[in-house]
């Protein structure tokens, strides 16, 4: 027997007990815990990955920044619906690309409120110092 030759005798995928054989993809059988799969194979979209990549991208359209970490929540979201039902969803990539933008436009949503605060404090204490010179 060679290397890559297997026995004959020995099945090429385990048997369930469940009385009968379910159909899967080709030759592969469903796995349990999986009653969500497609049929004929025609995977779906998620709707949460396309909410996601809206509104991680409305933000660098719009200047709404606010949006960003609703973006980075519904990525999040559609990433874990996504990897608990594999070979159901199709676009993980615009989850993932609404996740990145929603972390970077909440970044940047922090960045210009720091900046604006220090902004404030900065007007603040010039006001305060030109009151007392005069």
């Amino acid at each position: 027997m060679s290397f890559n030759e297997r026995p004959q005798d020995q099945p090429q995928f385990p048997q369930y007990s469940q009385g009968h054989q379910q159909q899967g993809y080709g030759n592969y059988p469903l796995q349990p815990g999986f009653p969500d799969q497609p049929a004929y194979g025609v995977l779906r979209d998620n709707s949460n990955a396309t909410v996601a990549l809206v509104l991680g991208l409305l933000p660098f359209i719009t200047g709404l920044l606010i949006l960003s970490p609703f973006a980075w929540w519904k990525g999040n979201q559609a990433i874990d619906e996504i990897d608990a039902a594999p070979g159901v969803y199709n676009n993980r990539g615009m989850a993932v690309g609404g996740r990145i933008a929603g972390i970077v436009g909440t970044v940047l949503l922090i960045l210009c409120i720091l900046f604006a605060i220090a902004m404030v404090l900065l007007f603040v204490v010039f006001a305060s110092n030109s009151s007392y010179s005069n």
